[in-house]
């Protein structure tokens, strides 16, 4: 008989960021495993509108957004959960209503998908008890599990590491060629040189590095004129203003833009467009952007002190530094950039990640998950 799962998200459809794609990916597992008859399974997403499901991942019947509506949200889900045999909880916000149904159906299984810095923080003593009465905490990577033990003191048995996959509709380019349409619209040619970073800018997590990297870029125009760092993501008005005034300090507005929000459907294109993707961060969860990048056959420079870890397969993959020494990141990308990677180097990057980190093997873990309460 299959098994009945319940999968409790905020947002999926309506949202591009790195737990959203996490979601997606668990939802097309989902559906794969509904079509093998082992699982029957319902996705309750509270702040996604029903016409945004993109029928790759699910079906129309496999799921419910309620559009903000949190009380009807809370309501159908705790009613599902009860008749349901697994509940995958997306996120810490939804701790409550996973211990809810816990307490009422103790046979339920209730398990949680940690990311990063949201289940960091410090909790008031209900959701560590929340937190204890689960039946287990899958972490995206090495350094959450560990982050997860420090500061809530959970047994190391009850955390295992699920490491975040490529999505499986990923475009894996077999043409590397520099997009014309983007050297037009930022004003380059393919004689620069150009790295970039993908983030969001917040003036609240001054952690992704970005900083660092905008402090060596003298250092790195005297030994190449025709570097150009392009920082891409949203910023919020204080960090603008604030990255603003560090271009103006180093004087390096001819060779740095901030290009803002960059769609989903362009990513794989402004990786084909840069030669290092560089983001030596202190706090990420794992860092989607990582591999997605090296799917694209691009050269990755990461920070060692994270789950930055994880994406980058413990360095087998691309280049982990230390984000706080500035000469190893300026020391580190000098010698890559001496050293460009041809198509054969970017075909075999592409085939690397892919064995690593492909949906094939997330699914089977998922199923593993769902069946046996355990990562196969």
């Amino acid at each position: 008989m299959a098994h009945k799962v319940l999968f409790l998200t905020l947002k999926v459809f309506d949202f591009t960021g790195g737990i959203e794609k996490v979601c997606r990916t668990i939802c097309r597992s989902l559906y794969d495993l509904s079509e093998e008859e082992l699982v029957a399974p319902t996705v309750h997403c509270m702040y996604d509108k029903d016409f945004n499901r993109d029928s790759r991942y699910l079906r129309k019947q496999q799921y419910v957004a309620f559009d903000g509506n949190r009380k009807y949200f809370v309501i159908k889900s705790l009613l599902k959960g009860m008749q349901s045999d697994v509940v995958l909880l997306s996120h810490i916000n939804l701790l409550s209503i996973g211990y809810l149904i816990k307490r009422f159906s103790p046979k339920t299984k209730v398990y949680l998908i940690a990311h990063g810095i949201e289940i960091w923080r410090k909790l008031p003593e209900t959701k560590l008890k929340a937190l204890n009465r689960l039946d287990k905490i899958f972490a995206v990577s090495h350094y959450t599990k560990e982050k997860i033990k420090s500061e809530h003191k959970i047994s190391d048995h009850k955390i295992e590491v699920l490491n975040n996959c490529l999505d499986p509709f990923y475009y894996f380019p077999k043409d590397f060629s520099k997009p014309t349409s983007l050297l037009k619209r930022y004003h380059l040619t393919t004689n620069h040189t150009i790295l970039i970073s993908l983030s969001r800018l917040s003036s609240s997590e001054k952690y992704k590095g970005y900083d660092n990297v905008i402090k060596i870029l003298p250092q790195l125009i005297e030994k190449d004129p025709n570097i150009v760092f392009l920082l891409a993501g949203k910023a919020d008005e204080e960090e603008q203003a604030r990255l603003e005034n560090l271009i103006k300090t180093y004087k390096i507005g001819n060779h740095i833009k901030l290009i803002g929000f960059v769609d989903e459907a362009e990513i794989s294109d402004h990786f084909l467009l840069s030669d290092i993707f560089v983001m030596p961060s202190k706090k990420e969860g794992f860092g989607i952007v990582f591999i997605e990048a090296m799917a694209s056959g691009l050269k990755v420079v990461a920070g060692n002190k994270d789950g930055s870890v994880d994406a980058l397969n413990n360095g087998k993959l691309g280049k982990l530094v230390d984000p706080d020494n500035l000469n190893e990141v300026e020391q580190v990308l000098s010698e890559l950039l001496a050293q460009p990677s041809g198509d054969v180097e970017k075909l075999a990057l592409q085939k690397n990640v892919y064995e690593v980190f492909n949906y094939e093997k997330y699914r089977e873990n998922i199923k593993h998950i769902i069946l046996n309460g355990t990562i196969c």
